[in-house]
């Protein structure tokens, strides 16, 4: 995506690899588009990151670079190429000798689409919060998640987590860079939204991942119950076997070099879930080398408390039927309504339907996008709290509860899937988000809260309406409590599992 032009770089600094410049806007100073490991394509296609190479002279860091492969997208899309490794950091102003913490951001997408580009302006949340952001890209699709045998003996085990790679690739490039920057390295809170909430949760199974960071923000992606955790390396490779197959490189013998030779496009012609199939294609696996347990052994981890805000909006579902239906100009009915639960649910759709009868809801849109909140995101984070809870790590819960588009919206209502982003965030897809009076102050509270938390370990400070932490693992009997997030004012919540049916959803096999 092109940048600001300027004769010059404004602030240089030396990195990793050689010297960039980068520009001031927005009253901070952007470094845009530094790349943190080699490219990917060719015979490093699939396997695991690599030491970026030196270049001579200042690289100008004036404009995001490409994203990863990746089919569809979000406008301004920008270019695309496996030279997509790059990080983009966001500086306050006038640092001098003062550590900053480093907030790192991974970008959602259901581990196949997105990019940093898409998140171009934390500006007053590093300006107003005095932290530095960094987020970088990372494989997507095949490209970043596919698992074979191949790849397994080329790459010391390692399989079907090339994605969870590069971004321990640039938490290492955060660690060895952040000081020319003004932040400190062992001050660093991991945060991400979706897939990238997952792969927050994904890094507390990738025991190389420790020491990396010291905060941990899970939005809207739970660490247990969830489509898209780890699963065994076994499934993951059956999956990409199968992929393998559909683009013409069936044969064992000759599998991994035909798929490395084959066109970026014809990789992505077949990268998405299949028609008949509702699990996800791509995401990682627990291949025993880089994520080497559960995500639900992995909070039970004795030897670290890591402290973690983790949350999920009150209306997370419309946006998925927004985006299934809607859409492809499809108006959800009772009979589109009763086939998602049944593909979704197997043999647990007859007790799915019966406890969400269309009778209840006005509309069958309005019963899927329940199913969807309570099921797959709301209930899963509150499991997932529990466990934490019991493991001992400091915890606070929240649900976003604030619309963007107000109630009455017929396709996005509510609080939908990423809409806390549009108050995390000054800028998204290069568009400025214009909040005024009371919305804008509720940014800036959001803000607070999420910078305090990467200052302090606990989201609470100064003129910040009180957030209280869960019990301890001595409480384990009952659930904590949940900050309920409204520009109105926000409000502490017990009744968070009741409200989404999670007694229900805690009989769920998943």
């Amino acid at each position: 995506m092109p940048g600001p032009v300027f004769a010059a770089p404004l602030f240089t600094v030396e990195v990793t690899g050689g010297a960039i410049g980068g520009f001031a806007a927005d009253g901070i100073i952007k470094y845009l588009g530094i790349p943190f490991a080699a490219a990917t394509g060719g015979a490093a296609r699939f396997g695991p990151p690599r030491p970026v190479p030196p270049w001579s002279g200042i690289r100008p860091a004036i404009g995001h670079g490409p994203r990863c492969p990746q089919e569809g997208g979000f406008p301004p899309a920008g270019p695309m190429s496996e030279d997509c490794l790059n990080i983009d950091l966001y500086v306050p102003a006038g640092i001098g000798d003062r550590r900053l913490p480093v907030m790192v951001f991974f970008h959602g997408g259901g581990y196949t689409s997105g990019a940093n580009s898409q998140y171009d302006a934390p500006s007053r949340m590093v300006a107003e919060g005095d932290v530095i952001v960094a987020i970088p890209n990372y494989r997507l699709g095949p490209f970043g998640f596919l698992s074979l045998p191949e790849l397994a003996a080329e790459s010391g085990g390692a399989t079907g987590t090339a994605g969870i790679q590069d971004q321990q690739a640039a938490l290492r490039w955060v660690r060895d860079n952040a000081p020319v920057f003004g932040g400190d390295p062992a001050n660093v809170t991991i945060f991400g939204e979706s897939a990238g909430g997952g792969s927050v949760c994904t890094h507390f199974a990738a025991p190389a991942s420790d020491g990396l960071y010291d905060k941990a923000i899970v939005q809207s992606g739970s660490c247990v119950r969830s489509p898209v955790v780890p699963g065994s390396r076994d499934d993951a490779t059956d999956r990409s076997e199968r992929y393998a197959q559909e683009v013409g490189c069936g044969d064992p013998a000759t599998r991994l070099a035909c798929l490395r030779a084959l066109p970026t496009a014809r990789l992505l012609e077949s990268a998405g879930v299949p028609p008949d199939q509702q699990t996800p294609r791509w995401f990682p696996s627990i291949d025993g080398v880089v994520v080497t347990m559960t995500l639900a052994a992995a909070l039970g981890r004795a030897d670290r408390k890591i402290p973690l805000l983790i949350g999920t909006n009150s209306a997370e579902g419309t946006l998925l039927v927004a985006t299934s239906d809607y859409a492809r100009g499809h108006v959800p009915d009772a009979a589109s309504y009763e086939s998602y639960v049944r593909r979704s649910f197997g043999a647990y759709a007859d007790r799915v339907l019966a406890e969400y009868p269309l009778a209840r809801y006005p509309s069958p849109a309005a019963a899927q996008s329940a199913v969807i909140t309570d099921g797959l995101f709301a209930c899963p984070t509150l499991f997932t709290s529990r466990l934490a809870r019991d493991a001992g790590h400091p915890l606070w819960q929240y649900e976003f509860d604030q619309a963007p588009f107000g109630t009455a919206n017929s396709v996005l209502p509510g609080a939908f899937h990423t809409a806390e982003l549009l108050y995390l965030f000054s800028s998204l897809m290069g568009v400025p988000i214009p909040w005024t009076g009371r919305s804008a102050d509720f940014a800036g509270q959001m803000q607070r809260w999420w910078t305090t938390f990467a200052h302090t370990a606990d989201p609470n400070g100064p003129g910040s309406p009180w957030w209280p932490a869960w019990p301890g693992p001595t409480e384990s009997g009952r659930d904590g409590p949940a900050l309920i997030m409204r520009a109105t004012g926000s409000t502490v919540s017990l009744d968070f599992g009741a409200r989404h049916n999670c007694g229900f959803w805690s009989r769920h096999p998943r």
